[in-house]
């Protein structure tokens, strides 16, 4: 996938003698002279870590800025360069770029303007310059501005929805489906085609039409995609058909049975009030088509065209919650944990999304080890919202993983008790109270979890390997707990937990070969794991590879392991595996039984 800075240019831009693109060409040239040399004019600013002084310090701290996606400091960065070098159209457009990308609409706009005035083919700057004409009702401005692009595949999908619903503005139906039509016959645009046809024949007070065009979408999109149901079921009400639009939804929910969205217009079915149209106007109908696209594209991380085109839906539409969820989703993906907490904050309170986003918000605060600011941001949502499982079993999650397992339990058990009456898509709740209370050195309970897990699971790999790596650990069931972890394995081949659990069972059966074996394929497939490189080194002490042991214990050392394995590790280097040993089966000794598992 092309990155922003060049999907949308018509063509390259032509570098100027004097140009920030020529004085890197140059600066990469004369690179080596310049290392260590002061007086270059680039010792202060930007490298000195103070403010860029030059323009061109500007342009190269506005490029790392935009490297690390700090796009609104990239385009202050880049308006100071341009402030020394106004014309030049590299800085012009990376600058208009991160604007863009960042949601600053208004410094975007005045950028594009500049840009087009270079070169009047740029797709992008065009794109939002029409968006600005659409946004205020200048219909035919907007359509002016996607005519003056340069024709590509950019315009050819972008701009002819942008140029369809400007013309559903100007009330002019016959052009609007000429344009929308363009994609007649064409497999990849078949779904946005009818959906959109379909929206933009209901806001032009086309009922039947708009009815036969839902159809078609809903066929094509197999009843799978929450908008059209959405549309779909609204429109269905509006007529008078009630009942089919329930039906809908209650179809869609068999694919999705919790879906905040499909439970909400249920419920409001249900209550006999009116779902309003999923489109109302041309700016929200071009908002939905940019949303489209963004949604298209979000699973890719490579680049940031997901988050442009979600930008640019939120600008036409800043109340769109389900855009502002799948762009903090976006940044989820790409860890960028503060940019999703303050994309989550933006849905509005009184929106179905509004207890998702407050439950995604406290688990990207739980990647920042906010785990206290987490646990309060959830506790709220379940006294909002008693009846709502996913808090609950967050908090326990937020909880297992700082080893807090009583506070953990406690809180499966509130979801367990919560969710009444155990069925299969339960089994994560009992796996994960079993943990705890292994955890705990109750093994009985646990025991007892773990085998309803494994159960309603119908043998879920996870559960597989953890009750068989307990057993083994305990000494106990040794056939059985191996025969799990190998069909675990079998179903995960590539799980390097999973992988060294199997070799962890053949050590303890005093397989060291075998151990080996598995045991450096677990840590090729996870090579950050203290515990995986620990039993490594004592399956290579067993089979007299010493040297080798002692290096995958120190290797384990400096990986942060549990703090109770540090001891043990430094007793293994310095005395040997059997003194590690006889120290461990003292801090055994100390502990309940069960909660000092390797």
């Amino acid at each position: 996938m092309e990155s922003v800075d060049t999907a949308f240019s018509r063509k390259a831009p032509v570098l100027r003698i004097g140009s920030v693109a020529k004085k890197l060409a140059v600066l990469a040239i004369l690179a080596p002279a310049l290392a260590g040399c002061a007086g270059t004019g680039f010792s202060s600013g930007l490298f000195s870590g103070g403010e860029p002084e030059t323009p061109f310090g500007a342009y190269l701290a506005g490029r790392h800025a935009a490297s690390v996606n700090d796009n609104l400091k990239a385009a202050d960065y880049y308006d100071k360069a341009l402030a020394g070098e106004p014309d030049d159209p590299v800085i012009l457009d990376r600058a208009f770029m991160s604007a863009l990308v960042g949601g600053d609409m208004d410094r975007a706009i005045r950028l594009a303007k500049k840009l087009v005035a270079h070169d009047a083919g740029e797709r992008m700057p065009r794109l939002t310059l029409a968006l600005a004409d659409l946004k205020r009702g200048d219909y035919a401005g907007a359509r002016e501005e996607i005519a003056a692009a340069a024709p590509g595949p950019f315009t050819a999908l972008v701009g002819t929805l942008t140029d369809a619903w400007a013309a559903v503005g100007e009330g002019n139906r016959e052009l609007a489906l000429e344009r929308i039509g363009a994609f007649e016959g064409r497999a990849a645009f078949a779904l946005f085609r009818s959906f959109h046809e379909a929206l933009m024949l209901e806001v032009l007070g086309d009922d039947e039409g708009a009815g036969k065009a839902y159809a078609e979408a809903m066929e094509t999109s197999g009843g799978g995609s929450i908008r059209i149901v959405e549309a779909y079921a609204s429109y269905l009400q509006r007529q008078g058909r009630t009942d089919e639009a329930r039906a809908v939804i209650e179809s869609f929910m068999e694919i999705s049975p919790e879906h905040p969205l499909a439970t909400d217009a249920l419920a409001r079915l249900n209550r006999g009030e009116t779902l309003p149209p999923l489109v109302a106007n041309a700016a929200e109908g071009t908002a939905e088509a940019l949303y489209g696209l963004g949604s298209a594209l979000a699973s890719d991380t490579s680049g940031n065209l997901a988050e442009l085109y979600l930008r640019l839906a939120l600008y036409m539409r800043p109340d769109f919650d389900i855009a502002q969820s799948l762009l903090a989703g976006s940044y989820e993906q790409q860890k960028r944990w503060e940019d999703a907490i303050a994309a989550y904050s933006k849905v509005d309170e009184d929106s179905p999304l509004y207890l998702n986003a407050r439950i995604q918000t406290a688990m990207a605060m739980n990647e920042l080890d906010r785990q206290d600011e987490a646990i309060r941001v959830l506790d709220a949502v379940s006294k909002r919202d008693p009846q709502r499982v996913e808090p609950i079993v967050a908090m326990g999650d937020i909880y297992r993983a700082k080893e807090s397992y009583a506070e953990a339990a406690m809180q499966y058990e509130r979801a367990i008790m919560l969710s009444g009456e155990p069925d299969s898509g339960d089994w994560t709740l009992y796996y994960a109270r079993g943990i705890c209370l292994e955890r705990l050195g109750q093994w009985d309970k646990a025991e007892d979890d773990l085998l309803l897990a494994l159960e309603m699971s119908g043998e879920h790999p996870l559960v597989l390997n953890y009750l068989g790596y307990s057993w083994i650990e305990q000494h106990r069931n040794l056939d059985e707990a191996l025969a799990m972890i190998e069909k675990a394995v079998e179903r995960r081949p590539n799980d390097g937990f999973i992988v060294d659990s199997l070799g962890w069972a053949r050590y303890r059966l005093g397989e060291y070969g075998l151990a080996v074996k598995y045991l450096e394929r677990a840590v090729e497939l996870e090579p950050g794991d203290p515990t995986i490189n620990e039993h490594l080194g004592d399956a290579l002490w067993k089979v007299g590879r010493k040297i080798e042991a002692r290096f995958q214990w120190s290797h384990a050392l400096a990986m942060n392991p549990e703090k109770k394995r540090e001891d043990i590790l430094r007793t293994k280097l310095e005395l040997g595996l059997e003194a590690g040993e006889r120290a461990e089966n003292e801090l055994k000794g100390t502990l309940p039984a069960g909660a000092a598992g390797s």
